[in-house]
């Protein structure tokens, strides 16, 4: 008999290294230093300081540009027709868990089809993203796994080990947190969300209309 698994409803995370970007953390020294002098006036331990959109800054528009093509070319690969709409970033900041140690709840990013972050300070010493399993069904009916070190379908989160330069993208969609650390280090990173959103300037169905 001739048996075939495939592996449907998949979540698709992308990594890959591009060091080309890691001068813009000097760049964002004075935005984080910024937030730090907000909060400390206001007397609130934030659990990460993170700026405005980072589009609105001159040195950051190649990276922008960068961040929109990447996230184009990922959202291509799925099958998707694309060809009615084009990339819109809905957020680009970066973010700083403070010294005191910081971290971040599991959570999605709602209204977006695409995530992803861009390190800039990081090590062996600081927090790291974990990616959790967004199916529902599945976690009712969990398992225990065999080999918590291996990674295999059964999986219900998954830690990533970054370093500077590290950029994921990963469907908005997929349930994501950052472990506690207790800031030995710092820890700094780029966060982006992009819709695909309806271009206007293109009339929905006119093609096949010869229009």
């Amino acid at each position: 008999m001739d048996k075939k698994i495939e592996n449907i409803f998949c979540s698709p995370i992308l990594k890959f290294f591009d060091d080309r970007w890691l001068h813009l953390d000097k760049k964002c020294d004075p935005l984080i230093q910024k937030e730090i002098k907000k909060h400390s006036k206001e007397k609130i331990k934030p659990n990460s300081y993170h700026s405005g959109n980072l589009w609105l800054e001159k040195d950051f528009l190649d990276f922008t540009k960068f961040i929109l093509s990447e996230s184009w070319l990922y959202l291509n690969r799925f099958g998707y027709d694309l060809k009615h709409r084009v990339p819109l970033l809905t957020e680009l900041w970066v973010q700083e868990f403070p010294k005191e140690g910081g971290f971040h709840e599991n959570h999605v990013h709602g209204n977006n089809h695409v995530s992803g972050f861009y390190f800039l300070k990081c090590s062996e010493k600081t927090s790291y993203p974990i990616f959790h399993d967004p199916r529902p069904g599945k976690l009712m009916m969990d398992l225990p796994l065999l080999d918590k070190k291996q990674i295999t379908t059964g999986q219900h989160s998954i830690k990533y080990k970054v370093q500077p330069g590290s950029v994921i993208l990963f469907p908005s969609y997929l349930p994501h947190s950052y472990i506690h650390y207790k800031g030995t280090e710092k820890f700094r990173f780029i966060h982006f969300n992009m819709q695909a959103v309806i271009n206007e300037n293109i009339k929905v169905g006119t093609e096949s209309a010869g229009v």
